[in-house]
This record gives structure tokens, C-alpha cells and sequence, in this order.
């Protein structure tokens, strides 16, 4: 009798056992998560979705609500449209800003400041296309870069610049996503971003392949998260909502008018620009930029870094949620963020009508010794 309930306590273990090992066989793995996920992203005809999103950088932390929809054509050469708006945020000013686009036409609305930034989509598109060359991102252009004509070539493309792998699952609502984590290959990615570091952690819906979460984690950066609290996808969407109706007594902007324009050495130094005469070994200048009224000095450092010495007036400069170290600059009070490993920093005083700043991937002394050098 006894043995025939070791065999039968045996049996019961090895049945476990041999279940356990199927499900973890049956379980998807890297791959088939992004492949899985990038179908459905190219069978997607209009989505919609409201997400949290949390953000945070040496200069500053953020965090929020945004609720968004989007309607893809299956024609390449037909520009997307969405709708996004800001339900709520830690910084007041942020809530309630809308940016919408048609496809051919672009409003970005502040009730906070009854300004409309308005443009055409090209004319958005392009701009930001000047941001990510101007920041070495140029020969990273994914639909260039990546795109493929099957969802197992662009896996395949996706590879040859990260790492994959499997991570634990994660309850979202109601859903046992599945976990997946990217990690950048330096050698593969433009200079700023391989210096950055970090990696992707990426949460799949099961059913669907839907993405419902995506966190950049441990980047010298900083660290950003989004978070599908609602995912709808292929439901329909009315078109009036990519189209906005500027509001009584705004104030119409166009991208002409608030993009930053670059000054010659002879146009900064008639506006009394005070430059460093002091920086680390590793710092070259270049250029100096007018941003919303602000002279901005721009200066690059090894392995992707770079910083800004700054002057302003107050309107130029945003106000922060986050406590900084009381310091003495120029024989002024001045306030000094600094972030958790201490390689960036952000220094700021006034002296009179004017703000002064400087930061970036610098150390507080560093940015200390820049200020104190000005002329």
C-alpha cells in the first residue's frame, strides 16, 4: 500500500511537471511578441485609447493623463490623423492642450495661454525631421531604417539594432500582459542615443498583440513611461474629430513665427550675450539660437553629450515642480538641480529682468564654474 501511493504521489509530480513545462513551451517568446505586436499595428485602420503617461529628466519630472485617437490609411503616402488632449497633469498649464491634425492640416491649442499653434502637417513633419537631424538622429529614421515588407522582415531589421527578450508578465487592468524588453546595441544606434543607454520595456495585450504599455528605463536621459488605461482599436472613429474650430479671441501663431532662429557671432553680440570663458576640455561651441525670446548658447562634449548656457526672460523659461540646492552665483541667489547620479545639471538665477541658465550633461560644479565665467 505503501508503495502504491509513492507511485501515485510520484505520478502526480511528474504530471505537474510535464504541465508546467508545456505552458512554458506554449508561452510566446521575443520574437513572436514583436511580431505579433507589429501585425497588428499594420492591420490597425483607427485606434483610440486614454493613457498615463509619467516623465522624468534632470530638468524636469512630469505626469498625466492624455486621451488620443488616430485613423492610418493602408496607403504609405497618406499621412495619419489624430487627436490628442491632455485630461490632467502635475503641471496645470498642461491640461487641457489639444493638438489635432487631419492629415494635411495641424492646430495645437494652450487654453492655459489662448495661443493656437497652427501649420500644415508637412510643415510639422518637417520640423521635427530638423529636431531629430539637428540631434545626430538622422540616420536612425525607423520607416527608413526598419521598415520591411512582412512583419517577420522588420523583426528581422528590429534585431540588427536591439537585444530581445523575455521579461515577466504585468497585470494592466484587467490584463496579464506579456513583458518584453529592447535593448539598444551601441554600436548600432546614432552617437546620442548609443550614449544614452537605457532600455524598452514593452507590455503586449495576449488577445491581440496590442502594445499597452511601453517604459524607457535607466537611460543617463532619464526615464519615461505610457500606459493604456482604455486600448480600442478598429472600433470606427467620427472624422470632425480631426479637425479643430480655432476659439473665439485666440491668439493664432504660425511655426514661422516661434521656431528658433539662428544668430550670426555679430547678431548675438548686439544683443548683449554674455558668454562662458571657462568649459570643460571636451566642450566645443555651435551655435547660438533666439527661442522664444531667449539667446540660447549650444555646445556639444565627447560621446554625445552636450549642454546650454542660456538668457532670458522669464516667460522663456518653465516653471518647475521639484526642489533645487539654494546656491551663490555671480554674487547672486541662484537655485541648482542636480539628478540622481550627478552627471546632469540645471543652474538658474536672475539678475534684474533677466534669467539666466545653464544645463545639461554637466556636473554641478561644472555648471557652476561655466556660470561664474561669463562675459
Amino acid at each position: 500500500m505503501r508503495n502504491q501511493k509513492t507511485y501515485i504521489a510520484l505520478a502526480i509530480v511528474v504530471l505537474i511537471t510535464s504541465a508546467a513545462l508545456v505552458a512554458f513551451a506554449l508561452q510566446p517568446s521575443a520574437k513572436d511578441l514583436m511580431r505579433q505586436a507589429i501585425e497588428t499595428m499594420q492591420a490597425t485602420t483607427d485606434s483610440h485609447a486614454i493613457a498615463t503617461f509619467t516623465m522624468t529628466t534632470p530638468e524636469k519630472s512630469a505626469t498625466g493623463t492624455m486621451e488620443i485617437w488616430g485613423k492610418f490609411s493602408k496607403d504609405e503616402e497618406t499621412p495619419p490623423s489624430f487627436r490628442v488632449e491632455v485630461l490632467d497633469a502635475s503641471e496645470a498649464e498642461f491640461v487641457g492642450i489639444t493638438a489635432v491634425s487631419d492629415g494635411s492640416n495641424f492646430w495645437m491649442y494652450n487654453p492655459a495661454e489662448n495661443k493656437v499653434l497652427v501649420s500644415t502637417a508637412e510643415e510639422a513633419a518637417d520640423m521635427m525631421a530638423a529636431y531629430l537631424a539637428d540631434k545626430d538622429f538622422a540616420e536612425f529614421n525607423p520607416e527608413k531604417t526598419i521598415h520591411s515588407e512582412t512583419p517577420e522582415e522588420t523583426v528581422d531589421k528590429l534585431l540588427e539594432y536591439f537585444t530581445a527578450e523575455r521579461i515577466a508578465d504585468q497585470q494592466i487592468g484587467t490584463t496579464n500582459a506579456h513583458g518584453l524588453r529592447l535593448i539598444p546595441i551601441p554600436e548600432q544606434m546614432p552617437s546620442e542615443l548609443g550614449a544614452a543607454g537605457g532600455f524598452l520595456r514593452v507590455y503586449i495585450r495576449p488577445e491581440d498583440g496590442a502594445p499597452l504599455a511601453v517604459e524607457y528605463a535607466e537611460g543617463m536621459i532619464g526615464s519615461g513611461s505610457a500606459t493604456a488605461t482604455l486600448l480600442e482599436i478598429n472600433q470606427g472613429i467620427e472624422a470632425n474629430l480631426f479637425t479643430f474650430t480655432i476659439p473665439e479671441g485666440a491668439e493664432v501663431l504660425t511655426l514661422e513665427e516661434i521656431k528658433p532662429q539662428e544668430l550670426t557671432p555679430e547678431e548675438a553680440a548686439n544683443l548683449h550675450l554674455l558668454s562662458p570663458t571657462s568649459l570643460p576640455n571636451d566642450a566645443s561651441y555651435v551655435n547660438t539660437m533666439l527661442v522664444r525670446g531667449a539667446l540660447v548658447q549650444r555646445y556639444h562634449r565627447a560621446n554625445g553629450r552636450s549642454f546650454t548656457v542660456s538668457q532670458g526672460p522669464a516667460s522663456a523659461v518653465s516653471a518647475r515642480d521639484d526642489i533645487g540646492i539654494p546656491v551663490t552665483v555671480r554674487g547672486l541667489a541662484g537655485t541648482l538641480f542636480t539628478s540622481e547620479t550627478g552627471d546632469q545639471a540645471l543652474l538658474t538665477w536672475s539678475d534684474g529682468d533677466t534669467i539666466y541658465w545653464v544645463g545639461g550633461q554637466l556636473t554641478s560644479d561644472e555648471a557652476i564654474a561655466i556660470a561664474e565665467s561669463l562675459e
